[in-house]
């Protein structure tokens, strides 16, 4: 939800940029606009309160975000897009295409996605640490209090990863899965539904037992999935403790990164102009 809601307040700040307009208020020497205010109230439906409180939030995370000196190269970005088109299974033109149609430029994309990669990493770096990692008695009884959550069992799936740096090799290891090709990799694996991507889980449940899913292109090189089993659903909470500690973290993460945010708002200087 809190990426959603990235995506769509740059996608509404972006196109709104060329605008000129009034001044609202000044975040540490960053400006907020009264067009942006308006623009997240109405695109977000929230109100103006809300809506200023995003933006503040906003300002203060890319100012510590450039005080921190974090910078991220253009190979970086290349990369992270790749692997993006990749888990959609999509080229670079079909989302060059498909992101015109929602009225958005590519350059902004690209601005988006290296803004992502900086506050990862500034996370990584600067409030990870804070987070203690949780007992098993603490799991457990976040496990009995989201029960709920929890009901859809993960299956374990025992599949054969086939690695190439190119294409063509890859085709020709599938279609030839008993004889040895040089500039393929092997590697049999136990792989748990809950820790796989919606993506790649889909994309195995696609496919028929004792056959191979289609070449991924990861950005990296390319991979196929030789589906062996699928595997039985498990129940309980040692059969559901990544999915756990996953659900865990996250919700430590949010609070964690809302805490520092609130921590930095308390000693910034913001000056209301006008609202």
């Amino acid at each position: 939800m809190k990426k959603l809601l990235f995506i769509l307040l740059f996608s509404i700040i972006s196109s709104e940029a060329q605008v000129i307009d009034a001044v609202a208020i000044d975040v540490e020497g960053q400006a907020i606009t009264t067009l942006e205010i308006q623009a997240v109230q109405q695109n977000l439906k929230m109100s103006k309160e809300a809506a200023v409180e995003m933006l503040i939030l906003d300002r203060l995370e890319k100012a510590a975000i450039e005080n921190a000196g974090i910078t991220v190269s253009d190979d970086e970005v290349k990369q992270k897009i790749n692997a993006i088109a990749a888990s959609k299974n999509m080229t670079i033109s079909q989302m060059k295409s498909l992101l015109q149609k929602r009225g958005l430029t590519w350059e902004g994309y690209l601005k988006k996605i290296k803004l992502e990669i900086q506050k990862e990493r500034f996370f990584q770096e600067h409030i990870l640490s804070t987070i203690d990692r949780p007992s098993d008695a603490e799991l457990k009884t976040y496990y009995n209090t989201h029960k709920e959550a929890f009901s859809s069992a993960p299956t374990q799936m025992s599949l054969v990863i086939y690695r190439s740096d190119s294409p063509e090799l890859l085709k020709e290891a599938i279609s030839n899965p008993m004889r040895p090709i040089s500039g393929v990799t092997k590697k049999s694996i136990l792989a748990s539904s809950d820790q796989m991507s919606p993506a790649l889980l889909n994309l195995i449940k696609q496919t028929p037992t004792n056959s191979f899913t289609k070449p991924i292109n990861t950005g990296k090189g390319f991979i196929a999935y030789f589906v062996k089993s699928k595997g039985s659903r498990q129940s309980g909470f040692e059969a559901m403790r990544n999915a756990v500690l996953a659900s865990w973290m996250q919700s430590k993460r949010a609070q964690a990164s809302k805490d520092f945010l609130n921590k930095l708002k308390a000693n910034a200087k913001i000056r209301v102009i006008r609202l």
